[in-house]
């Protein structure tokens, strides 16, 4: 059960109309077209504003794009090469990053001869940095990026690099889908 926001009374979860006040409870996000509340000022999926604010347009640079990996093979070749291919996977993005922006912001094989110096330390390190840079590229191109520095650094801390890795490449993977769509 949930509450009515418009006269408090208790509904089902999954209702369209409150049987009391019979308002509408629900509505269609005018930019994804998702069933959000009807009393959203922000789309919980897209984060479009609804009180009639523009969405900001996409200005999708014409830099190199990277590769679009798939998740469950990233995560199966990690697993068969003892967690070597992860680190492949960690330079790859670094240089795509970086090729896309058209900056030498991250130093991808530094970091790798970093992390097999520290024994691993850098990788806290760098789970602060390549989030921040994705953050950056998506922010310059209109879009609207996830904060993904704490959940990859709490990730990490509690051994779960592969998953933040594996959750920043997914956010690449969204991107360059922007742009193979716009092409």
């Amino acid at each position: 059960m949930r509450k009515c926001p418009f006269c408090l009374a208790d509904i089902a979860e999954e209702a369209k109309v409150c049987k009391v006040c019979n308002s509408t409870v629900v509505k269609k996000c005018s930019a994804c077209n998702a069933e959000i509340l009807a009393t959203a000022r922000k789309c919980r999926y897209c984060a479009a504003d609804l009180e009639g604010k523009p969405l900001p347009v996409a200005r999708l640079s014409d830099a190199p794009c990277g590769d679009r990996r798939e998740i469950l093979i990233t995560i199966l070749l990690v697993l068969l090469t003892c967690g070597l291919w992860g680190l492949v996977v960690q330079y790859r993005m670094g240089d795509e990053i970086n090729r896309h922006q058209g900056k030498n912001q991250l130093n991808p094989g530094m970091d790798l001869a970093l992390v097999f110096l520290t024994c691993g330390l850098w990788v806290f390190y760098i789970m602060v940095k390549y989030p921040r840079a994705l953050q950056e590229m998506i922010a310059e191109e209109g879009g609207s990026p996830s904060d993904l520095v704490l959940p990859s650094i709490l990730l990490t801390i509690f051994g779960l690099h592969l998953v933040a890795l594996l959750i920043l490449q997914d956010e690449l993977n969204k991107h360059w889908s922007l742009h193979a769509a716009r092409s």
